[in-house]
């Protein structure tokens, strides 16, 4: 069973004491490679998509959850990995909230992911220090505080957590990655609910409606009226806390028919008329 780090539960931290205090028991599972977990090397760990779905149902069996259980996702890479994973265990997962995680058939890695992608082998960054501290202050609308970005930026100084971000990278096709997770969702059939924050410089909540046009009424974008970043759960938790307490009760599950939601500046509102 690998161990919840540090750096990984700040990103959630505040979500976990507010579900907990509402009688939920929640998990903020790392990433195999990341934060403060192990970094295996190559022999025992891929650091391949089903390598790291297959880490993800061990977790799920290590921390004893027999129960079908709300999964929450988010991210460019390892996002997707967790929106497959729900693909491929529907007998595990009763519903699904998806926050910032590109989604539409067009979107493009982050700039320090697409680094590694570039086409001439000379322009990417290889094996230079990955910096984890911009990495997570870059997505939000507001200042990190000091004690936060020096947490976040603690793997910068292993070298394995850069080795893992390279590895990881060296395996993705992110154009397949993304159109394999639009194809598996068009019959997916649990209660899912897209909740984005709309001050996310990396991903247009606009987006969420490429996406849900070709998926089932199962799925849907629910109102997010507050200034949130790519990181919605670090930057405003309590304004997170309301929905996400809904949809876990399935008060979300009714359906939101098209035409009755409108882009706003403030993000996806429902219209009134």
């Amino acid at each position: 069973m690998h161990h919840i780090p540090d750096a990984h539960i700040l990103r959630h931290r505040n979500t976990l004491g507010l579900l907990g205090g509402d009688g939920f028991r929640a998990f903020a599972p790392d990433w195999i490679g990341h934060g403060d977990s192990d970094k295996p090397g190559t022999g025992e760990f891929s650091f391949s998509k089903e390598d790291y779905m297959s880490a993800l149902g061990q977790f799920v069996d290590a921390v004893g959850i027999k129960k079908p259980f709300a999964l929450v996702v988010q991210g460019f890479v390892l996002g997707q990995y967790g929106l497959l994973y729900a693909l491929e265990h529907p007998d595990q997962v009763e519903r699904l909230l998806i926050l910032n995680t590109p989604l539409a058939l067009n979107a493009k890695l982050r700039p320090e992911l697409a680094a590694y992608k570039a086409p001439l082998p000379f322009m990417r960054p290889g094996n230079k220090t990955f910096d984890f501290m911009t990495f997570n202050m870059s997505g939000s609308p507001y200042a990190m505080a000091e004690r936060d970005a020096l947490t976040y930026g603690r793997p910068s100084k292993d070298p394995a957590a850069t080795a893992a971000v390279v590895k990881t990278m060296d395996q993705v096709e992110f154009a397949k990655l993304v159109r394999e997770v639009d194809d598996g969702y068009r019959t997916w059939r649990k209660p899912t609910v897209c909740l984005f924050g709309p001050s996310d410089p990396f991903v247009d909540v606009g987006s969420v409606f490429e996406f849900l046009e070709s998926k089932r009424t199962n799925m849907k974008a629910l109102t997010l009226a507050a200034k949130l970043g790519h990181m919605p759960q670090e930057d405003y938790p309590e304004a997170l806390h309301e929905p996400m307490i809904k949809w876990l009760r399935g008060e979300t599950d009714t359906d939101i028919k098209q035409g009755q939601l409108k882009m706003t500046k403030y993000g996806v509102m429902e219209s009134k008329n």
